[in-house]
């Protein structure tokens, strides 16, 4: 598998993407930011067979107050048939909804 660049999910801002519930609803959440983190070297002790991300970054995506999705991995469709699988954490809440963050360092 390839691990995921910032250049993956940049055209994807503001799209809805619906993760599945228990229940057979689907929560959506939208991309609403796409943020580049600083640069870091890989470590001269770095193990070879470990992939190192130098360029990390960070997705923030909004959805309804009324749910909180539990912190951890999210199935999420893209709209198109393709499957996302991502680590989400709740990060704040306002009049909006709910934010959630995926940090990929």
């Amino acid at each position: 598998m390839e691990m995921m660049t910032i250049n993956d999910f940049a055209p994807h801002k503001d799209t809805v993407y619906r993760a599945p519930l228990p229940d057979g609803c689907a929560l959506e959440l939208r991309l609403i930011a796409v943020e580049a983190l600083p640069v870091m070297e890989k470590p001269n002790h770095w193990p070879q067979s470990l992939p190192f991300r130098d360029a990390p970054f960070i997705l923030t995506f909004l959805g309804p107050a009324e749910i909180r999705l539990a912190d951890g991995m999210v199935s999420m469709l893209d709209g198109t048939g393709g499957v996302l699988q991502i680590g989400l954490a709740a990060s704040s809440k306002d009049e909006n909804g709910i934010y959630y963050q995926a940090i990929f360092n």
